[in-house]
């Protein structure tokens, strides 16, 4: 739906800016997908008439012309085919811009030699001018137009105008039309909304409407109203410039001043009407033009104003007369009885049409019209007489003629208005918030709804008590208002959603212990994914066969189990997870990462214990399948499982956690190790599967587990964040390669830097470690970097070198290494 800044306030008065006004829109609750201002798209670009048209002396399909621009002559060379000396045209001058099209960088203007022959401006054609996808040839205006004016003028796109592009939602039919959006503007501000009033038109005393044709509805309940009014005596021509201005504001394009004034209504009041010349109707037995409503015939063909033929159906309205059809009903009139430049007499059409149909007729035959937008999505059948008077009113006066007497009206079945109750009580229980009575009232009736009924009250008693309800009686074009919940929907709307306080749920009052611990677990979650890792949920009840490693006499068994498989409550995740495992590697999905947040259950003392647990599984190769290098089908082993944990606790906040490698295999565990903060408060155990228990559940890569208590994970957290700036002096690095024996770790190695306490050391990094030939037995090579920066100056290498050498003395008399000269 287009509309424009000006057309709006000729129905309502507001202050608003453009800028205002599209935000207010938005806030109603309307789209606003485009802003455009008119006219400045046009700049540098007048009426030009062509005086002279030569051939250029160097190509065979140019022109050199001679054109006035209202100021003088100037040369343009052109290469169109369309246009003869006399015409007008859209002439763009030199050092000016063509409006820029989606996607395309702007063109301007140039003095500049077209083969050989100068040229100072340019001929413009529809499509470049930006007012046409597609054309052949130049822009051939009216020849009324004024040789010098502005081309925006004369399209009537004067400066300070602005289109607006609304997208309106499907339930909202009544904002297709300028007075429906006028109508909110008017129910929002308060100001009265002004319809556009309709004077005594000129009437010829001697026809009357339904002496001049009949309507006959032969499907009422695909249409259960249609309305003609016949105009006599018209001279069909070019519309006046404000209809053709307002049209071509819009983006439609003007045609004749009757069909003109036609799409003018549809987008004022959201009412599609339709123009048929009266005399190319068919006459019924009694020698009276008819118009019948009725389906297709099956196979029956119908020639649309675009020149297509269409097979119909039954399932398609045709708006017919005694011999053919002459329109797909709120569709597209037909070839047969458009309005031609021969027309003298109109019959006027306005009819409402089931939305359904209207929306299946449109879809199948592929034809989507301003018409069948508005009819599918629920026109209004109350206005449909009205919008009849204001289009004979406004072709009476483009086009002259008179108007025949009345109006034939066929509605067999007027529709009842319908009418919703409004409660207070249900106001403020929805809304959380008090509205007095007067302002609800206030705000539905500016939007076109009576009040129906008021509770009777003595003259002088009190006003009607709080919880009186109000009844509204719903307008016909508010086909979406249907219960008391939308009327409060309205009053949310229309009272300013920013005005309603945030009030806290119902029933959510008081918190509870677990609300804790359920953030808490959400964050673990978080943490986990953000690994990498996908979240899984096994059963609770397992089979005691695969409660490895666990005391039967912890077991908590069920006193009626459904089956062997599912007879006790887990005592671990472990092995819900191996089971998540296997299911993914008979699927082909070897790449496996998975966590589990969970309860387990054992006996202890005679009762049943409950804790949560964690515990994650890793199977699968190390490196994604594309990934290049001697290890690319390496597997995932300990060391990738310890260092995802690592990364976890760290984020947890936990740290100081260490490893502590288990001597010995058991039944489950091939290697294992528990994991303990600050080498003593167990946390958990991890480790690799035992082969022979992975191949029960049919998986040959190595499996790594973890299993983690999560009380001990959450009570001896630090959620403290720390941080330090970014280092504002240069680092220094030294590296050391020495001989050690081969039992020496890691670990020893850090242990001994750390009790040297070097000054200004930051980081060590081991970045080699060689076995093997050319070294002497029991021996083996690692090599070192280390580190150093001085917070608040940058170290010379004589202080890095005398920390370096005390630290490389004392790793000798503690460690007994070799430093390696190469």
């Amino acid at each position: 739906m287009k509309l424009t800044y000006n057309w709006l306030k000729q129905y309502v008065d507001f202050d608003w800016s453009p800028e205002e006004l599209a935000e207010r829109l938005t806030m109603l609750g309307l789209e606003v997908e485009g802003v455009q201002k008119l006219g400045g798209e046009f700049e540098g670009i007048v009426v030009a008439q062509v005086i002279t048209r030569d051939k250029h002396p160097n190509a065979d399909k140019l022109s050199v012309c001679r054109v006035h621009d209202g100021q003088g002559e100037r040369q343009i060379v052109c290469g169109a085919q369309n246009f003869q000396p006399g015409d007008k045209v859209p002439l763009i001058l030199p050092g000016h811009t063509l409006p820029a099209k989606p996607g395309q960088e702007p063109f301007t203007i140039k003095v500049g030699k077209i083969r050989g022959v100068e040229s100072h401006g340019m001929m413009c054609s529809p499509s470049e001018l930006g007012l046409a996808e597609d054309s052949d040839g130049l822009m051939i205006l009216r020849p009324d137009a004024q040789v010098g004016q502005p081309f925006a003028e004369y399209l009537g796109r004067a400066r300070g105008d602005v289109v607006y592009d609304l997208e309106t939602t499907p339930n909202r039919p009544d904002w297709n039309s300028v007075l429906g959006i006028a109508r909110e503007i008017s129910a929002l501000t308060g100001n009265p909304l002004r319809l556009p009033q309709i004077p005594p038109l000129s009437e010829d005393p001697e026809r009357t409407a339904d002496a001049l044709v009949s309507v006959t509805l032969a499907d009422a309940e695909l249409c259960p109203r249609y309305t003609a009014r016949v105009i006599l005596g018209v001279k069909v021509g070019p519309s006046p410039d404000w209809l053709r201005h307002a049209l071509e504001k819009v983006g439609l394009r003007s045609i004749n001043n009757v069909v003109d004034v036609t799409n003018f209504v549809m987008l004022e009041t959201g009412q599609p009407l339709h123009a048929f010349d009266y005399h190319l109707l068919a006459k019924d037995a009694h020698g009276k033009p008819a118009i019948i409503v009725r389906r297709a015939a099956a196979g029956e063909k119908f020639v649309t104003l675009d020149g297509q033929e269409h097979v119909l159906t039954p399932e398609n309205l045709l708006i017919a007369d005694p011999a053919k059809g002459i329109a797909l009903a709120g569709v597209m009139g037909g070839q047969n009885t458009e309005i031609n430049d021969q027309t003298v007499d109109v019959l006027l059409e306005s009819a409402w049409f089931h939305p359904t149909n209207i929306r299946r007729t449109s879809k199948k035959l592929g034809l989507r019209t301003d018409a069948s937008y508005r009819f599918e999505r629920g026109a209004d059948i109350g206005i449909t007489d009205y919008a009849s008077r204001r289009a004979a009113q406004l072709i009476l006066e483009t086009a002259g003629g008179r108007l025949a007497q009345g109006v034939v009206d066929a509605y067999p079945r007027p529709a009842s208005p319908r009418s919703i109750s409004l409660r207070l009580e249900k106001i403020r229980a929805l809304l959380g918030v008090e509205i007095p009575r007067e302002t609800c009232e206030n705000l539905l009736v500016g939007l076109g709804l009576k009040v129906a009924r008021r509770v009777p009250m003595p003259v002088d008693a009190p006003a009607p008590a709080p919880s009186a309800p109000l009844v509204f009686q719903i307008p016909s074009f508010r086909v979406d208002l249907k219960r008391e919940v939308d009327l409060i929907e309205e009053v949310a709307r229309l009272f300013g959603v920013d005005k309603i306080p945030s009030t806290p749920p119902r029933g959510a009052l008081g918190v509870h212990p677990f609300d804790r611990r359920h953030d808490e677990l959400a964050e673990i979650r978080r943490l986990l994914t953000g690994l990498g890792l996908h979240e899984a949920q096994g059963q609770t009840l397992l089979g005691e066969s695969e409660c490895h490693g666990v005391d039967p006499a912890r077991l908590v068994r069920l006193a009626n189990p459904l089956s062997s498989d599912m007879n006790v409550l887990r005592p671990s995740l472990l092995p819900g997870l191996v089971h998540a495992v296997q299911h993914n590697v008979n699927r082909k999905t070897h790449e496996v990462a998975l966590f589990e947040v969970g309860r387990v259950f054992e006996l202890r003392h005679g009762k049943i214990h409950e804790e949560w647990r964690l515990a994650l599984a890793l199977t699968g190769p190390r490196n994604p399948r594309f990934w290049e290098g001697a290890d690319r089908d390496a597997s995932a082993d300990l060391f990738d499982l310890k260092g995802l944990l690592e990364e976890f606790f760290e984020h947890l906040g936990l740290r100081a956690v260490a490893f502590a490698r288990r001597p010995a295999s058991t039944a489950f565990w091939v290697e294992s190790a528990d994991v303990l903060l600050g080498g003593k408060v167990p946390l958990g155990e991890m480790g690799w599967l035992h082969p022979l228990v992975a191949r029960r559940y049919d998986v040959r890569e190595p499996v790594l587990l973890a299993e983690l208590q999560v009380d001990e994970l959450l009570g001896r957290r630090n959620a403290d964040k720390q941080f330090k700036p970014l280092p504002a002096f240069p680092s220094v690095r030294r590296d050391l390669a020495f001989l050690a024996p081969a039992e020496l770790t890691h670990a020893a190695v850090l242990e001994a830097v750390r009790k040297a306490k070097t000054p200004h050391l930051e980081a060590v990094e081991l970045f080699d470690v060689y076995r093997g030939a050319n070294l002497p037995a029991g021996l083996k090579s690692m090599a070192y970097s280390f580190t150093y920066r001085h917070p608040e100056r940058t170290l010379t290498d004589a202080e890095v070198n005398a920390a370096q050498e005390k630290l490389v003395t004392h790793l000798k008399q503690t460690l007994g290494i070799n430093v390696r000269d190469s």
